[in-house]
């Protein structure tokens, strides 16, 4: 049961974390309906109202 409850925190922390990007990111070349997910490596487009998170890989 703990092994479970740290990874439901680690999965809301890195989707806190994904959308706390800075303010000159936010400017993308997503599609529309698309916004940007900047993470530490990487970024990605992601469909509005979905759940998109950084992956550690």
């Amino acid at each position: 049961m703990r092994k479970k409850l740290i990874i439901l925190a680690f999965a809301l922390a890195a989707a806190a974390a994904s959308t706390l990007s800075p303010a000159s990111a936010q400017t993308s070349t997503c599609k529309n309906g698309y916004h940007l997910i900047v993470c530490p490596t990487y970024s990605f487009c992601c469909p509005d109202n979905a759940f998109c998170v950084c992956s550690p890989f």
